[in-house]
């Protein structure tokens, strides 16, 4: 067989490559105890220090929760308190005291892929507006911390999982979807009831499809009204969606899943919205349009629940409308509309304002920007001008006239938050450079901020609203001599950041590190992180990569550069890709590596790639469409064909895959593989149902059938991200001892 299966030979496989290698640079695995390991980077304590998640200020803002990771599980979420007046920290409630191990459903387990949720016990929670309960889901089902009697109730206990559980405003009720049914619960009378009705396991309600998931980033299915008295919900039907049958292959054997998997080209769920009230009427139905072939992209509530507003979006994500709808009719109309001869980004929803307009983010300068609208849609203006680009909403101060917002001015590779008026300029609270974000009190008055650098992981701290600092939630101070990373920083590296001009004179940022004691004229191997897809950004100053800082401390040079596509850059950095995925980004690429082989530290006979998803593919098209610059790759997770990915994602950047055949055929690395010449490891979960193990496969066939050798891993169980602390250990072990094999010194 022309592949070389790894796992035969697993074995010893990290002595046996690591005995071969001869070069200085290559020091052993453990140079030093002050030297970075695969197992270190996996073992606890975290070594980036205490995790601090979902910040929040209680609605009287006297006291801020979080989910807080343990010391010796950092992925075991409890919830605490912090008291404002004094810092005391305080543990209200752990998880593995009211539930024990749960096997999570099939559902549940796909649920919390779409959001990237790796954690376990209590991964989520919400406060009522009145600042006397908090709610949580946990084990699959829903429970009640009483701040007045500091006790856990469970309100449901049944063999369903409970999910996306919400408090309605008034904090009446508590709403959750059950087998795919909207029910509410009752506090003041311990009662529930149902909502909707005539879900059969293809017709749902009030979930969000796939994609809707994954590629639109809307992860609920309904909407609470302002005065608690309606609810807006989906209702999908999946029946349109082809069945794919995905084989699960883990330890215990092997399980064929049955899953409606929406590829490019092929038929998305139906989909409708419907208003009910809480008591349980007969719903209402919103008029959609016409064509019934469209995304909702979201669902808002105007000033008093007098409006609901439909974020519409066509199937080629050429225009966004926003629609008005009367709630009692579900009559709608277009209020504006977004379009482009490319692709639409969905931005950053809509805020109401008090005087019944609303605030809209927009790219039409070409990026992206605040505008202030009136209650009849009317444009009254920009808010935030049109310098830099905004990233989030954090707070709208409607008395005041003040917004308060995360983005860039000056650099994209630094986040800061803002205070701008409605009228008048921007301030900038955040002065350290980094990487910056905040989560604001209720009207504004305070903010939880998280701050980043390259030599700083993430601290959590309190602020007033003209940034003055009040104290810390998390300081996380790797200078402390009990933090878990301060016996490593003496061989940490900081990144040096740079810009190359790429062929149609688009500037590229990229940031490069550098292995402590190069001798002078000594030429260092060097690996080339991509990611390299549409919308994402990967060079900027924030606390980066620990696997990275591991192999510069093996002696590599690590660069990374943001090819054409990548996000915070505005549209005409981004649309270069439009129907030409894996040319521009291949293109740019290549020019950061002939840069980075001609410096005078890095060897350009030993420059490899890595990269996961799109990154996995990135490195299969680099390897391929210039194999002489790259002495191998490895590629995690690729597609191979983006006739094999979802719609959302695929026909926003690539067209149609019947009337644009031609752009899906050059885009895929299948058709380049006769060049590959260079190593290659191929790595991907058995269990992926985001880039489905097909791609894998289809890509194993390709390069047999042309005579070429390569490495392959498998993981069974896993999906696309790997949840398993044991996976992802022998995952990045291999890497490094594929890289230490095929990047050493020749003699």
């Amino acid at each position: 067989m022309a592949s070389k299966i790894l796992s035969r030979r697993l074995t010893g496989l990290a002595v046996a490559m690591t005995a071969c290698l001869s070069s200085p640079i290559f020091a052993p695995t453990i140079a030093n105890a002050d030297d970075l390991t695969v197992a270190r980077l996996h073992a606890q304590p975290g070594l980036t220090g205490p995790s601090v998640r979902a910040a929040r200020f209680s609605p009287d803002g006297s006291m801020i929760t979080i989910l807080r990771g343990r010391e010796d599980n950092a992925r075991q979420l409890d919830l605490w308190s912090y008291d404002i007046e004094t810092g005391e920290a305080s543990m209200l409630v752990s998880s593995t005291d009211l539930v024990g191990e749960v096997e999570l459903s099939e559902e549940e387990k796909n649920r919390r892929e779409r959001q990237r949720i790796y954690d376990a016990g209590i991964i989520s929670y919400a406060w009522d507006r009145q600042g006397e309960k908090i709610m949580f889901p946990l084990g699959g089902d829903i429970f009640i911390y009483d701040l007045a009697s500091k006790t856990p109730t469970q309100i449901t206990q049944t063999d369903s999982f409970e999910t996306d559980p919400k408090f309605s405003p008034n904090g009446r009720y508590i709403s959750f979807v059950r087998d795919d049914e909207l029910y509410v619960h009752d506090i003041q009378t311990s009662t529930e009831h149902v909502l909707t009705s005539g879900a059969d396991g293809t017709v749902r309600n009030a979930v969000s499809e796939f994609v809707a998931q994954e590629e639109l980033d809307r992860n609920t299915g309904y909407w609470w009204s302002p005065m608690s008295d309606r609810l807006v919900f989906t209702q999908i039907d999946e029946t349109p969606v082809p069945i794919a049958e995905r084989t699960d292959i883990n330890a215990d054997g092997v399980v064929t899943i049955r899953q409606r998997y929406p590829f490019a080209g092929a038929n998305n769920v139906a989909i409708k919205l419907g208003i009910v009230a809480p008591t349980k009427d007969a719903p209402i139905w919103i008029d959609l349009g016409d064509n019934p072939d469209i995304y909702v992209a979201d669902v808002y509530w105007g000033t008093g629940g007098k409006t609901i507003y439909v974020a519409r979006l066509t199937r080629d994500q050429k225009r966004l409308d926003l629609l008005s709808v009367d709630p009692k009719t579900g009559d709608s109309s277009i209020v504006l509309s977004e379009t482009s001869d490319v692709w639409v980004n969905l931005g950053l929803g809509l805020r109401r304002l008090k005087d019944g307009g609303f605030l809209w983010s927009s790219e039409r300068s070409g990026y992206q920007h605040i505008y202030r609208y009136d209650a009849d849609g009317n444009v009254l203006g920009s808010i935030t001008g049109d310098k830099g680009i905004v990233t989030d909403i954090d707070c709208v101060d409607q008395e005041n006239e003040v917004i308060y917002y995360t983005g860039w001015d000056d650099s994209a590779l630094e986040r800061h938050v803002f205070a701008k008026p409605f009228a008048g300029p921007a301030k900038r609270l955040t002065s350290v450079e980094g990487w910056h974000g905040a989560s604001f009190s209720s009207g504004c008055r305070r903010y939880i901020q998280t701050s980043s650098t390259d030599t700083q992981p993430r601290q959590t701290s309190v602020h007033s609203n003209d940034g003055a600092f009040k104290f810390w939630l998390s300081e996380n101070d790797v200078s402390d001599k009990s933090h878990p990373y301060h016996q490593f920083m003496a061989s940490h590296q900081a990144w040096e950041y740079g810009q190359l001009k790429a062929d149609d004179g688009q500037m590229l940022d990229y940031k490069i590190l550098k292995p402590k004691g190069l001798k002078r004229r000594q030429k260092a191997p060097a690996i080339i992180f991509v990611y390299g897809g549409p919308h994402a950004q990967r060079v900027r100053k924030g606390f980066g990569n620990l696997f990275e800082q591991m192999l510069v401390d093996k002696g590599y040079v690590v660069m990374r550069l943001d090819n054409r596509g990548a996000g915070n850059r505005g549209t005409a950095f981004e649309f270069p890709l439009y129907k030409n995925m894996g040319g521009p980004e291949t293109r740019d690429q290549a020019l950061g590596a002939r840069w980075l082989g001609e410096q005078s530290f890095v060897d350009k006979d030993r420059i490899g790639v890595y990269g996961w998803s799109y990154g996995g593919y990135m490195t299969l098209h680099m390897l391929l469409q210039n194999p002489e610059l790259y002495a191998g790759g490895v590629s995690g997770a690729p597609v191979t064909d983006w006739k094999l990915y979802d719609t959302a994602y695929t026909e926003r950047y690539m067209g149609d895959p019947e009337r644009d055949a031609d752009a899906y055929e050059k885009s895929a690395p299948l058709t380049h593989v006769e060049n590959l010449e260079d190593p290659l490891l191929i790595i991907h979960g058995m269990a992926d149902d985001n880039v489905v193990f097909q791609n894998t496969v289809k890509l194993i066939d390709a390069l047999q059938k042309g005579g070429k050798t390569f490495d392959l891993m498998t993981y069974p169980g896993e999906k696309h991200g790997f949840r398993k602390r044991t996976s992802r250990a022998h995952r990045d072990q291999l890497i490094v001892d594929f890289f230490d094999r095929t990047l050493a010194e020749k003699d």
